[in-house]
């Protein structure tokens, strides 16, 4: 009896991940759920009624007619399915069949604006467009006072202008078209996109309608109709410049790199000058792992237009990727020059400073206060709420745009299942727009999953606050998709920040950061942090990793004869400092090489520029290996390393785990905050404390000695995994306990004032 529900319960979430990704304008996941719920219940109304409405957002109305025929028939009670299927057969001029369909709703009791909306497209069929000045649509002079405004930036008479046009002349498309173009302008995107379809759908073949439409439908995050907006338009145009660089920012923007590479190659070709074109080919090049070129495709936006901030600051993420972090630093200051409230070029800058040798901590805990400051600012008021607090707290909410395969995955599942195996529930308040297995495997280990990415803040903090959460943790700080917004308007009364941002987020109102006794020792950081810092007795975090092969037996130079460091963090990490203290090491062990897996390394010239730091720095060119970095890859390589290196400042989290999970003991330069003393903490819980040295210089010589020195080596990797399964490091029971522990005195702590 118990499989039927399970069934049950699985189409259910499917359901409503396929609504979530539906309204964050991810139609092609949103599709591929609804079907999964069709396979099952084929005349599922709602899943039937929402793969319709996708089908006429693409413009495929031979497949949409029949699935809201299905959706209503199967529920003739529901008034959204008639006004549906009567919409779509008045867009596909079926115009009978909708007065049918819509005088037999209305004899059932259909009736409001839409319906009265329906029945004036039917008495009043679309007429062309162009036709000649007359009865039924503006005169010159109206069309002309109405294309002065808008040319003149005057965006509210504008507006009203529009809707009056729109009002007298509904089958003219300049109402239409204005309308939507003003308020896109304004900012009111939804409202602005409904008014650009009216106007596409009397004029199907206006191009700039249709791009703007696209380029409103991108702002809105609804890549996937953006980009049939603008295939309607190439059609029309096939050589159009602007549609094709349009075109390729929706492609990249869904992860399709090489199509948007592609259609930005041929935007330049028909126009060499185009700024935007330049300047998506560079971003689409970073994300395709084409570093160079994509560094000299933003060079060449600026050299167009210097004033470019989006050009900036995807140029420094470049230069990041290449470690090559005060010219990224120089191009994200200037691009906050020109955009001084943009979160995201500040949290760009927030990240080079935590990777970089060149900025103090204390100026890195500045910056983390000016955003925090900005980010309450923008937030505006805080929520206000009333209800009664109940002794210990018991709903715990986690913030997250993280929640599938990443690393946060590795860390929130033990707590999870320890929290509620002791009573407390889970809510997941997931932001990001990937849904994969990992995803799915939370969702059934939480007691609420909502999908949050289509909310505004506002209405994110009001969900809060209305599942009355007690505790909120944020997982994602300043990183990407984060909701720190939501945390400075305080929905919760306790906010935490854990995991997701190496350092303090600079924000009022988050009352604690989770971090351990040895990574940030009482005293050390205290004046790095805007919130007070609760100590884990033991470690910060419990890992749990994902399959992988089993160790090395023994050392690989055994195998094959040569010793083999290695180091697969982020290359951002690899500093001038860290080349120059690994390439003296490499100097010392000339029968040593040094293995490295890098983003962009499929880029020969990159790998080459890598190569030549390194012998600049004492190395011998045959002594690097560099790598791409592949999904697929990280574990096994470990299984190639003797010994691995741990940069600095910016120390390994999740990758360092990885290398002890697979028996690879690390040197690690205890530093003076906590993003240069992870290595510390998971070196100390591991027992390996003898790899922790305080300069350089020991670094140096501890890297050196444990080369030459095997049988020391062999004693340290010997049954590794298993004294770190043994550890603290991974007893999730354990942890769990000291995180239940944690929230109980936090709580208190907040009671106490």
């Amino acid at each position: 009896m118990s499989e039927p529900a399970a069934t049950e319960i699985d189409l259910n979430a499917a359901f409503q991940s396929a609504i979530a990704h539906h309204q964050a304008g991810r139609l092609s996941q949103a599709e591929m759920l609804y079907r999964v719920v069709l396979q099952a219940m084929p005349n599922h109304p709602d899943a039937n009624h929402n793969l319709g409405v996708i089908a006429m957002q693409l413009g495929q109305l031979d497949q949409a007619l029949p699935l809201l025929h299905t959706a209503l028939v199967n529920h003739l009670g529901h008034g959204r399915f008639w006004l549906s299927y009567i919409d779509a057969l008045l867009r596909a001029n079926r115009a009978d069949e909708a007065r049918q369909w819509l005088e037999q709703g209305q004899r059932g009791g259909l009736a409001g604006p839409e319906v009265e909306a329906l029945l004036q497209r039917l008495n009043a069929p679309v007429t062309p467009v162009r036709v000649k000045p007359g009865k039924g649509q503006p005169s010159l002079g109206e069309q002309k006072a109405l294309v002065a405004l808008f040319n003149q930036g005057q965006l509210s008479p504008c507006e009203q202008a529009a809707r009056r046009m729109t009002e007298h002349y509904p089958r003219h498309v300049l109402g239409w078209k204005t309308l939507g173009a003003v308020l896109i302008q304004l900012g009111r995107n939804a409202e602005g996109v409904q008014a650009m379809r009216q106007a596409a759908q009397l004029a199907p073949k206006d191009v700039e309608i249709l791009s703007n439409l696209g380029v409103a439908l991108t702002q809105m995050a609804q890549y996937e109709e953006a980009e049939h907006s603008y295939r309607r338009g190439l059609k029309l145009q096939p050589k159009s410049a602007n549609l094709h660089a349009y075109l390729a920012d929706a492609l990249f923007l869904q992860n399709r790199f090489a199509d948007a590479i592609r259609h930005a190659r041929q935007a330049i070709a028909q126009d060499p000058q185009h700024i935007v074109a330049h300047h998506n080919l560079g971003a689409a090049l970073r994300s395709h792992s084409q570093l160079m070129e994509a560094e000299t495709a933003l060079r060449r936006a600026l050299e167009l237009a210097w004033n470019y901030p989006s050009a900036h600051a995807n140029l420094a993420n470049v230069l990041k990727d290449q470690s090559h972090l005060e010219e990224a630093e120089k191009h994200l200051r200037i691009a906050l020059e020109m955009m001084p409230h943009n979160r995201l070029i500040r949290s760009n800058l927030l990240f080079t400073g935590v990777y970089s040798h060149a900025i103090t901590p204390e100026q890195l805990y500045a910056d983390h206060c000016e955003q925090g400051q900005l980010i309450a600012r923008q937030a505006g008021p805080r929520c206000t709420w009333s209800r009664t607090l109940a002794a210990t707290p018991k709903r715990v909410g986690f913030v997250s745009a993280d929640f599938f395969h990443h690393a946060v995955s590795y860390f929130v599942e033990p707590v999870w299942g320890g929290l509620r195996a002791q009573g407390m529930q889970v809510l997941a308040y997931y932001s990001g727009k990937t849904f994969d297995s990992v995803s799915a495997r939370l969702q059934k280990q939480c007691d609420v999953w909502r999908e949050t990415a289509a909310l505004s803040d506002d209405e994110l903090a009001q969900q809060i606050i209305d599942d009355e959460v007690d505790i909120l943790i944020d997982l994602s700080g300043h990183t990407a998709g984060g909701r720190l917004p939501v945390f400075a308007k305080q929905p919760a009364p306790v906010q935490v920040t854990w995991l997701g941002h190496p350092a303090t987020t600079g924000l009022p109102g988050m009352h604690w950061r989770i971090t351990d006794v040895h990574a940030e020792p009482p005293g050390m950081t205290e004046h790095l942090n805007t919130e007070r810092l609760y100590r884990m007795p033991e470690v910060f975090c419990c890992y749990q990793p994902s399959a992988s092969p089993d160790p090395f037996a023994g050392l690989p130079a055994d195998q094959d004869g040569r010793f083999t460091f290695g180091c697969f963090n982020n290359f951002a990490k690899v500093t001038p400092p860290v080349i120059a203290c690994w390439g003296e090491i490499l100097r010392q062990t000339p029968h040593a090489r040094l293995l490295l897996e890098v983003h962009g390394a499929q880029d020969a010239a990159f790998v080459q520029d890598i190569r030549q730091r390194f012998v600049t720095a004492g190395a011998q060119a045959t002594q690097i290996d560099i790598l791409p970095r592949q999904a697929n890859q990280q574990y096994v390589l470990y299984r190639q390393v003797d010994l691995a290196l741990d940069p600095f400042p910016c120390c390994g989290g999740t990758t360092s785990c990885d290398s002890l999970w697979m028996g690879v003991p690390f040197v690690t330069l205890a530093g003076r905050s906590f993003v240069s003393r992870m290595g510390v903490t998971l070196l100390h819980n591991a027992g390996l404390d003898e790899l922790i040295v305080d300069s350089e210089a020991q670094y140096i010589a501890k890297a050196v000695a444990l080369a030459h020195d095997l049988p020391r080596l062999r004693a340290l990797r010997e049954g590794l995994r298993e004294r770190v399964m043994a550890s603290p490091l991974m007893d999730a029971p354990r942890f769990a306990g000291h995180f239940v522990q944690a929230l109980h005195e936090m709580w208190a702590a907040r009671e106490q004032g």
